[in-house]
Order: structure tokens, then sequence, then C-alpha cells
């Protein structure tokens, strides 16, 4: 699995999220990038505000619960830029927008829902171990005890993660990049973050988001 991010302020001029889209799927149809894909079927993620303090806030809960590095550092960037006077802010030229590998266990989400899913696998495999009642009867309290604490740590529930969340199929760059570059509203302040892979890997993310 891929996934290629832009946010407002790796832009090398102030532009609204359509424009930054546009700029997103000028890199996904980019072939000199290092580590593309081979294939393009998509999960885009992307949220967009009105103010910087106001895309912060909205990138909060995802960064909690599905903390992506760049949506953690836009949040931030947008935090420092509703505090302090533009002068005072660092000015960015633009910067390159390259693809990065990924695997679904780096996603938070994913794998609590793994480790839940393994242990409810383990405590299935321990039923089985017990093979007379007298073990049974002598372990219980015990195992009970243990198989209680066990599983009220591995529950998992997926929560809203408060973005937009759109699944794209394409068969190639440029038709991931033209659906991208259609994305997008007139807001200035914005986060895009796209998930390229395998269509099972993109429903398991699209489920806990």
């Amino acid at each position: 699995m891929h996934n290629i991010a832009l946010c407002y302020h790796q832009a090398a001029a102030p532009c609204s999220m359509q424009e930054g889209a546009q700029l997103l799927a000028s890199a996904i149809k980019d072939d000199s990038r290092t580590d593309k894909p081979a294939q393009y079927n998509a999960l885009l993620l992307s949220v967009s505000a009105n103010s910087s303090a106001a895309l912060a806030s909205s990138l909060s809960t995802i960064n909690e619960y599905c903390p992506i590095a760049e949506f953690i550092a836009c949040a931030q960037y947008g935090q420092s830029q509703s505090t302090l006077k533009k002068t005072q802010l660092t000015t960015y030229d633009g910067q390159s927008v390259e693809w990065q590998i990924n695997t679904l266990q780096n996603l938070l989400p994913i794998r609590e829902q793994l480790i839940a899913d393994e242990l409810a696998t383990v405590d299935d495999s321990a039923k089985q171990l017990i093979t007379t009642i007298d073990d049974a009867l002598t372990k219980a309290a015990e195992l009970k005890t243990a198989r209680d604490e066990r599983l009220n740590q591995a529950q998992f529930t997926a929560q809203s993660s408060a973005v937009n969340v759109q699944l794209i199929t394409a068969g190639s760059a440029k038709q991931l990049a033209d659906s991208v570059a259609s994305k997008g509203n007139d807001h200035n302040y914005w986060a895009l973050c796209l998930f390229v892979g395998e269509q099972g890997e993109l429903n398991q993310i699209k489920e806990v988001l």
C-alpha cells in the first residue's frame, strides 16, 4: 500500500483546496517520483475549513484516533498560524510531494483491530486446550478473570474520524489524477491524504474511519 499527501501549508503560495487537489493530481501523474505504485485504486481522506484554527480543530479527532504524520504536521502548523502573526511564521517555498510505502498495520485503528482479532483467536484456542472438567473447574475463576481482562483491553470499536472519506476506482495514474483534480472547494485551509493499494486494504481503512 502507498500513500501520498498534501496540505495547505506545503503549497508554494496560498491556494484553495480545489487548487491543492490539482497540485496533488500533478504529483500523482509525475512518473519521475520514486516508489510510485503499480495500481491506482485509492481512498481519499480530505478535510477543509475557513480558518487555520478551524482546520486544526477538525484534524484533532483523526490525529488522536488514527495518527497520520502529514495531518499532525498540518494541525500543528494551523494552530501556530492561528496564534502567531503571519510575519513570525516560516515561509514555505513549496515542498516536494512524494509517494510513501505503507502497511495497514501502520494505521492505529487497523492495528488495534488486528490485535483484538488475534486475542479472540487465542481465546478460542485456549478453550480447546482445556480438556478435562476437573482442570476447568480448578482453574475456572483464575482463567475467567484473566480472560475478561484481556478481552476488555482488546475490544475495538470503530470511531468517526471527522474527515471526508472517498473510494476512487482508477486503472492508471492519469485516471486517479483526473479524479483527484476534480475534488475540493474554495476553502484556503485544507489537508489531503491519498491511500493507494488493494481494494481489500482500502475497504479495511474505510471501515474504521
